[in-house]
């Protein structure tokens, strides 16, 4: 059984398929949604780039062989392998996969939260406003708990491109971050290609730096007590776990996992992408996560050895994306590049083994985020 529908249990329902023994298994998939939503581009769509595309889980799961129910994971029962849904069923598995991604929320109160699947209609606004020349500063804030900071970065470049675009080239951008370097998940090479580009872009960074309140004209930070003026601050939600019963949780809700994704102390469990406790939330380290605990599951997976992650992300600037890969090591070391052309294929923003050329063969429904389909 797989519990979620997006990014990680779709790549888990292509990776068992696509593994000796794995075709002959009886698959269900538990999601409350009826659509995968693919959300990485939805940062351009406020600058009038790619709409949201979402691709219809059921059919998806017909063309794999797996069993649809669209349902909630509510309970776990790891003594009796069964899954209880917000419809009220009970759902026996042998093995289960959560991959039921995070909750999000407002983390900084006044500021415009960007959720990017549901709703960018402030960043459209905060565009608006370049173009009405009525913008004179705008801050964006990174927050502990966002879990992965890159869309952030691509709203600020964006943002600075479009307003030398449309002749705004005098409002004050500054990006707030506690990271000690910008993007610093991507430590070394990655990283200061990163700085550079917000330098090339007149965009102030302020690293190492916490902001813990705005009330609509300055935003407060430390250390230092200092306050920073700006018309607009934009954030990203603060993600917290899912609440599903029976589930071993860190403080912040998510499924504690050792090194392979398992659950301690369920057999047969498994947690993967935004819903564990793995600290960095990518689409890209999920599907890893998700190929792994598929091996693991038909038995052919390395049960000794921790898999190796290995991070792939294209930053959206406005410009020439730029493509940046770091494998990360023990905690708080990598090794990181840059570059302008994409090493991985398919070039999808989410590097997925069996994900990307899945979905290039498949047609999306194309969808604002504002609800507007578009065929």
């Amino acid at each position: 059984m797989i519990a979620g529908g997006g990014i990680a249990a779709v790549e888990t329902l292509l990776a068992l398929r696509a593994l000796p023994g794995g075709d002959g298994l009886d698959v269900t998939v538990v999601a409350p949604g009826s659509e995968l939503v693919y959300r990485p581009l939805s940062v351009g769509e406020p600058f009038g780039g790619p709409l949201l595309r979402r691709y219809p889980l059921d059919e998806i799961c017909a063309d794999r062989g797996a069993r649809f129910v669209q349902a909630a994971a509510v309970a776990v029962d790891g003594d009796m392998r069964t899954v209880t849904t917000s419809a009220g069923d009970t759902l026996h598995y042998d093995a289960l996969v959560l991959a039921t991604g995070a909750c999000a929320d407002v983390g900084l109160p006044n500021a415009v939260t960007f959720f990017a699947d549901t709703d960018t209609d402030g960043m459209r606004w905060i565009v608006r406003e370049l173009e009405d020349h009525t913008l004179r500063s705008i801050a964006f804030v990174v927050q502990p708990g966002s879990g992965w900071p890159l869309p952030l970065y691509e709203l600020a470049l964006m943002t600075a491109h479009h307003a030398a675009t449309v002749g705004a080239g005098d409002v004050e951008i500054t990006l707030v971050t506690p990271e000690d370097a910008p993007l610093g998940v991507f430590q070394g090479a990655g990283s200061a290609a990163v700085a550079r580009l917000l330098d090339d872009a007149g965009i102030r960074v302020e690293t190492s730096t916490y902001a813990h309140g705005y009330d609509g004209a300055q935003l407060l930070l430390t250390p230092g007590d200092r306050r920073l003026t700006a018309d607009r601050v934009v954030a990203l939600p603060v993600l917290s776990g899912p609440a599903i019963d029976g589930l071993p949780l860190d403080r912040d809700g998510f499924v504690r996992v050792d090194d392979h994704g398992r659950v301690p102390g369920l057999g047969g469990v498994y947690a993967i992408g935004d819903a564990s406790s793995f600290p960095i939330k990518q689409g890209g380290l999920a599907t890893q996560q998700a190929d792994a605990v598929a091996e693991l599951i038909v038995g052919n997976g390395d049960r000794t050895n921790a898999p190796q992650a290995h991070l792939r992300a294209m930053l959206l600037t406005g410009g020439e994306p730029l493509y940046l890969m770091a494998t990360l090591g023990a905690v708080g070391h990598a090794t990181s590049s840059a570059s302008r052309q994409c090493p991985w294929w398919p070039p999808h923003k989410i590097a997925a083994r069996h994900l990307a050329p899945y979905l290039a063969d498949r047609e999306p429904r194309i969808l604002t985020t504002t609800g507007a389909a578009h065929a």
